[in-house]
């Protein structure tokens, strides 16, 4: 059954000061980064294995991170996201149908976010509550669509540092710099926003991890950070 739409928009990513906003010296000894990628179908030239590349890395550097998935991905790839799950990595919801929320109707996006719930819990074992991503970051400055997210049992959760890797032009120089530039700037509790289907992601991903850990960065999930 098609969803229900309330009004048509144009989706943007949008991103927002909402998580641990308080910047940290450089001078302190260490300061936190959360590394958070958004799982889903992907739309653009994609890496054909970009979420394993990603997930390999991470696991050889010892690395911790968020990774908000898509339910139709996850009846997609149920191994690969029972693997994210089990190298200990935070479990979120980033919708069923990757709908921008505000162009559903409240039944709408209640149906989409439970078969997300379903879809993820299966696959992963784990409850993705409270932590959900709207896609785009559409959605996560409108109150209606909080409110229902709440009554869900979910809070968004948005970034500080947008990677833009999943512009067709992206590479993954840009992704390394863009990334230790801002995060550093930003100081401690940065949340980093990737999309692991990108080839300059998994370029950019070693690269990344040894930049900031050279600047004093510690990886943590998203519920290290509160």
């Amino acid at each position: 059954m098609p969803l229900s739409i309330r009004q048509p928009a144009a989706p943007r990513y949008r991103g927002r000061q909402d998580v641990a906003k308080s910047p940290q010296s450089q001078s302190q000894a260490s300061w936190r980064v959360a590394l958070t990628f958004d799982v889903e179908h992907h739309d653009r030239p994609a890496h054909p294995d970009g979420t394993r590349l990603v997930l390999r890395t991470l696991a050889e550097r010892d690395v911790v991170a968020t990774h908000f998935i898509q339910g139709r991905w996850a009846q997609a790839y149920p191994d690969l996201a029972r693997d994210l799950a089990r190298q200990g990595h935070l479990i979120g919801n980033h919708s069923h149908h990757h709908t921008p929320m505000t162009w559903l109707s409240p039944k709408g996006l209640a149906k989409d976010v439970r078969q997300a719930e379903q879809a993820v819990r299966r696959a992963t074992g784990h409850d993705p509550r409270p932590w959900f991503r709207c896609p785009y970051g559409d959605g996560a400055d409108d109150p209606e669509v909080l409110a229902a997210l709440d009554r869900l049992g979910y809070r968004d959760v948005g970034w500080q540092v947008d990677t833009f890797d999943w512009r067709a032009k992206a590479t993954g120089p840009q992704v390394v710099r863009t990334v230790i530039e801002q995060a550093t700037a930003h100081g401690d509790g940065a949340v980093v926003l990737f999309h692991p289907w990108t080839p300059a992601t998994g370029r950019a991903m070693p690269q990344i991890i040894d930049g900031l850990r050279a600047a004093g960065a510690r990886f943590v999930r998203l519920d290290e950070l509160r």
